[in-house]
């Protein structure tokens, strides 16, 4: 990683945090809000982590329709080329993905430890009370391909226009769709009861590399986008 990219990922990074800085106190807030209000057992019985992560989603996208709208043309214009800026964006996403969902473990495993009986006794997550890891591995992937599919969706309107956007959102609707075959997890369904099929749900660990490919036919495809996009003169 040369110098350029180094800088990029650190400033792209900090901007986000900024954003995380807000993000994630109202999330909190939110969650012990309903916790309390709200008298719904499937609601009830979600961690905090898991409820943080429902919300990372569309998080994670809009930060990604936000890397292309607003950071690629300013970078550009100051002489960065389009490969830095590409891979910038992308350690920076890993870093705020990695961040957002670590932050909320460590704080739902210190509610755990502390008992506080009020905000524990939601289920860590579907895949077990005893998946910290892999509940943590997979989120961070999940919310990556959010990501992804936000950044292809910004790129598309971007350089294609309008018809080319609606290109873009029904590429990252089949992206965030299949993703979503591979789990058991309420992420925002993009199918919308439009298609009832469903496949028996993998192994953790099958899942995990299915969506790491599906993570990483994405970035190929943002990479072909970002490679020799035309930088619009305001």
């Amino acid at each position: 990683m040369n110098e350029t990219v180094k800088k990029i990922t650190m400033d792209l990074y900090s901007v986000q945090m900024k954003w995380v800085a807000w993000y994630l106190p109202i999330v909190y807030v939110f969650y012990v809000a309903v916790f309390w209000i709200v008298d719904e057992p499937e609601i009830r019985s979600m961690s905090l982590l898991t409820f943080t992560f429902q919300t990372a989603t569309i998080f994670l996208l809009i930060c990604g329709i936000l890397s292309s709208l607003a950071f690629l043309p300013m970078y550009v214009k100051h002489g960065v080329t389009r490969k830095s800026y590409f891979q910038g964006a992308f350690y920076s996403s890993i870093g705020l993905a990695i961040t957002t969902i670590g932050i909320t473990t460590i704080l739902t495993w210190i509610l755990s430890v502390m008992d506080i009986n009020a905000l524990t006794g939601g289920v860590l997550s579907s895949l077990g009370e005893g998946s910290w890891l892999w509940t943590t591995i997979s989120y961070i992937i999940v919310v990556m391909v959010y990501f992804l599919s936000g950044w292809l969706v910004g790129l598309g309107f971007y350089r294609y226009g309008g018809a080319g956007g609606f290109v873009s959102i029904v590429v990252a609707f089949v992206i965030v769709s299949l993703n979503d075959l591979l789990w058991a997890f309420s992420t925002p369904k993009p199918m919308m009861g439009l298609v009832d099929f469903t496949i028996p749900v993998p192994h953790v660990a099958i899942a995990i590399v299915g969506s790491i490919v599906i993570a990483a036919i994405s970035t190929i495809l943002v990479y072909k986008i970002v490679r020799d996009i035309p930088i619009k003169i305001k």
